[in-house]
């Protein structure tokens, strides 16, 4: 080792059991490192029941007394064992900076530390750095190349325990949790050490072997996929609520590039009224052309939403932006789809409607002609778009899309029409590059450029609403429909101003789309967004379904449901308005809520405990955090039908 008696900058932490062969091929590349500073490696014996494992280590450690120490402890697992390296060096390595993970069956090329060593100094933000991995015995050669993104970590594990992390990691507490006895228990580090604000880099040409079989602790995880999923997201609740990963996409992996065609730059975002990544048009082209030549290292958004800036603007005073993308959304819900919207200049709100296009023909012609020419604002997602860049100009017909009309009288003006961006697109000097892969390395992050994916997991595959909650409180209320308005929706709307003026949003979500939707317009009514899911049969009860004391329980469409739950994601809080006569169906979406960390309360109106409506509460009861009701008669009936006294309150803001 060259520089081996120098105060050493780098530990390596190398865990032993059942690998007595193995260890001397990781200990003598660990040993044969060329760099310029000093290195110092700790061998933690965990318990293993070879005698020969002992006779190696002891060995290794008697022929290199100043740079080798070697730890015995009686048997506590891969995470205790690298503890015990860690809180070593920590103790008695005062001058190392970072520590290296290098388990025994693995093994390093001989200037690897000193290329992980020059990465961490050139990121000092870097908590830790990561390897594209190199694979022996069964041979790959895996790419996680690209910036580091917390939000796919979430879903699979891309950075390997051998990486080079930093001291104050450790230093901030942050060690293997030794409850992870069957594996995962780097993915679960490096969550801990991403919850304590640090994130990795990754290094491609690091230098790091893994030792890739068929059979191993490894493929042995692999097996309990399910329950280590489960214990790793139950040790980092707040990272796996909805609402955070929303947050995350927005910040790491943005889902839409709002390409605006009056002001001739391109968006990237996840919730349009945030701060995002912004770019010229020619930064845009060049980096989608990237994309398609190495897209582990250029990501792009999956959809890319062609408009104006102008109208962006009209459908935020309007608290309908966020609506009009999910709907777009939903109406091509896959990259191989597109979908437009146009707007029919009509007054009031009106309604939005799907409709589907057929792909050839005159009639293709005539219905996606205001795609090409007049529509304010469409999307296309990234296959389509590329399946069409792939064709000749002259053979590269509109594909298959999907209209959205919205009738609303807006000050909107028309985009760059499809034709347009595509020879936009194709004119670029990057094309040529761009329809050429140039990395050597198998794609290795499946949900690179899919990230949009992750959050749709928790609403049963469907798009999640685009609004973020941006670290202010959400309130929701909840409308079963607008035709009639519920009695409480004013009086309960004022009651949630001052919470609005202190900086809260307040949204309202309607369920049923049989509501005259233009009674609810702004400014007519003080409040920030509007969100309609358009179900006309969401409140349905059917007599055929399960009972609850003789009523029937609102019937669930899980499709709907989904879409219902996806509007709601990044709410804090939600206020629900029950209805006398049936109550609402909507309290079976709070279970759910409730689960993710939103606030729920249930709104009674002044009815007898017997009506349908009232009586329904007693079934979905342990659904919300508080059931407020408008009389002391009510509130005592409720009680003596046991719900909870701690639950239940009077609604001092109600006179209905």
């Amino acid at each position: 080792m060259t520089a081996q008696f120098k105060p050493p900058r780098l530990a390596i932490v190398v865990p032993v059991y059942g690998h007595p062969g193995l260890v001397s091929e990781a200990l003598h590349s660990a040993l044969a490192q060329e760099a310029d500073f000093g290195l110092h490696v700790v061998v933690v014996n965990d318990g293993c029941p070879h005698p020969e494992t002992h006779q190696v280590l002891q060995a290794f450690a008697l022929a290199h007394p100043d740079c080798l120490t070697y730890l015995r402890k009686p048997n506590g697992g891969l995470s205790s064992a690298r503890n015990a390296g860690i809180t070593h060096v920590l103790k008695n390595l005062p001058s190392v900076e970072a520590l290296f993970m290098l388990d025994a069956d693995n093994r390093l090329r001989p200037r690897a530390m000193a290329h992980a060593m020059a990465q961490i100094d050139a990121h000092p933000e870097a908590g830790w750095v990561y390897p594209s991995i190199d694979m022996f015995g069964i041979m790959a050669r895996c790419d996680y190349g690209g910036p580091y993104n917390r939000l796919i970590h979430t879903q699979t594990n891309i950075c390997e325990a051998g990486s080079l992390i930093r001291r104050t990691v450790f230093e901030a507490g942050v060690l293997f949790d030794e409850s992870f006895r069957l594996g995962f228990e780097d993915w679960d580090f490096f969550l801990s050490a991403g919850d304590a604000g640090f994130s990795g880099v990754n290094l491609e040409d690091f230098g790091f072997f893994y030792r890739k079989r068929p059979e191993s602790m490894l493929a042995n995880a692999d097996r309990h996929r399910d329950l280590l999923v489960g214990q790793i997201q139950h040790a980092h609740p707040d990272l796996y609520r909805p609402a955070s990963q929303l947050q995350l996409e927005h910040d790491s992996a943005p889902r839409y590039a709002l390409w605006l065609s009056d002001t001739a730059l391109v968006r990237l975002v996840t919730d349009f009224s945030l701060p995002g990544i912004t770019l010229s048009l020619p930064e845009y082209i060049r980096l989608y052309w990237a994309n398609r030549t190495a897209p582990m290292q250029h990501r792009i958004p999956p959809y890319l939403v062609v408009t104006t800036e102008t109208t962006l603007r009209a459908l935020a005073d309007k608290g309908l932006g966020h609506r009009l993308l999910w709907q777009l959304e939903t109406a091509a819900p896959e990259p191989e789809t597109m979908a437009f919207a146009a707007l029919s200049g009509q007054t009031g709100l009106g309604e939005m409607r799907i409709a589907t296009l057929p792909e050839r023909g005159a009639e293709a012609e005539e219905l996606t002609r205001p795609l090409r020419t007049r529509a304010p604002i469409w999307l296309i997602g990234m296959d389509a778009l590329s399946a069409l860049l792939d064709r000749p100009a002259e053979e590269a017909a509109v594909a298959s899309a999907t209209g959205v009309l919205l009738r609303l009288n807006l000050a909107a003006m028309p985009c760059a029409g499809l034709e347009r961006v595509l020879e936009t697109l194709r004119k670029s000097p990057w094309r040529a590059a761009g329809t050429m892969r140039w990395r050597w390395r198998q794609p290795s992050i499946g949900l690179r450029n899919r990230e949009h994916y992750i959050l749709r997991k928790a609403v049963g595959g469907q798009p999640a609403l685009p609004r973020c909650a941006s670290r202010t409180p959400q309130i929701g209320l909840i409308l079963p429909s607008t035709n009639p308005l519920p009695a409480g929706f004013a009086p309960l709307l004022a009651a949630l101003q001052p919470a609005r003026q202190a900086g809260a949003r307040l949204h309202v979500v309607v369920l049923d789309d049989r509501a005259d939707q233009s009674a609810l317009t702004l400014p007519d009514y003080p409040f920030d967004t509007l969100a309609l899911l358009g179900a006309p049969d969401f409140q349905g009860f059917d007599a055929r379904n399960l009972h609850f004391e003789a009523l029937p329980l609102p019937g669930a469409d899980p499709v709907l449901d989904d879409r219902a739950l996806g509007l709601m994601v990044a709410l804090s809080e939600v206020h629900v308005l029950a209805e006398a006569h049936r109550g609402t169906s909507a309290a079976r979406l709070m279970g759910t809520l409730r689960r993710w960390g939103v606030r729920t309360l249930l709104h009674l109106p002044d009815a007898p405990v017997t009506a349908p409506g009232i009586a329904l509460t007693l079934a979905y009861e342990h659904a919300f955090d508080r059931i407020l009701v408008p009389t002391c008669a009510l509130l005592t009936d409720l009680r003596a039908r046991g719900l909870p006294a701690a639950k239940i309150a009077l609604d001092s803001t109600q006179n209905w």
